[in-house]
């Protein structure tokens, strides 16, 4: 089933380069050598694709990419120690900055460093109810502290 000029001209575009110049057995290809038009289109299209090659070669990298390469492995091997101490200075400086800091506010405040044990001297507490030495007794708290239930047994 062959093509027709506006079904091969809206194909074009994307067209590989090899039907663009008759060659293969699709439609398109099939269609490009039998119809001259379409074929003037076609090689139009191959020769920007050429001109554009020639112009990104001008263009392409002075330097063989090889080259470039190993220019830039030269490179960090020179500055990559410098990387690697600041990844593990600048932590280190930061922690004791924290640190310091900790310090010079406990001993301006004269207060004790978070963390540290304290021994206070264990409160007081009240017996509720005087019980003599051979009986038992059991107080309760309620929500409402007003109010406490002592059960003697």
């Amino acid at each position: 089933m062959a093509i027709d000029c506006k079904a091969a001209l809206e194909r074009l575009l994307g067209a590989d380069p090899a039907e663009l110049s008759g060659r293969g057995d699709s439609e398109l290809a099939v269609h490009v050598r039998e119809c001259e038009r379409c074929a003037a289109v076609a090689a139009r299209l191959l020769e920007g694709q050429a001109e554009l090659a020639g112009a990104l070669d001008e263009l392409g990298p002075r330097v063989a990419v090889e080259e470039a390469l190993g220019a830039v492995r030269r490179r960090r091997r020179r500055t990559g120690w410098r990387r690697h101490a600041w990844q593990i200075a600048a932590p280190l400086a930061a922690a004791a900055a924290v640190t310091a800091l900790f310090f010079a506010r406990a001993y301006e405040s004269g207060r004790r460093m978070p963390g540290e044990v304290v021994s206070l001297p264990a409160p007081r507490i009240e017996p509720v109810v005087e019980v003599a030495s051979a009986q038992n007794v059991m107080v309760f708290e309620t929500r409402d502290k007003s109010a406490k239930v002592i059960w003697f047994y």
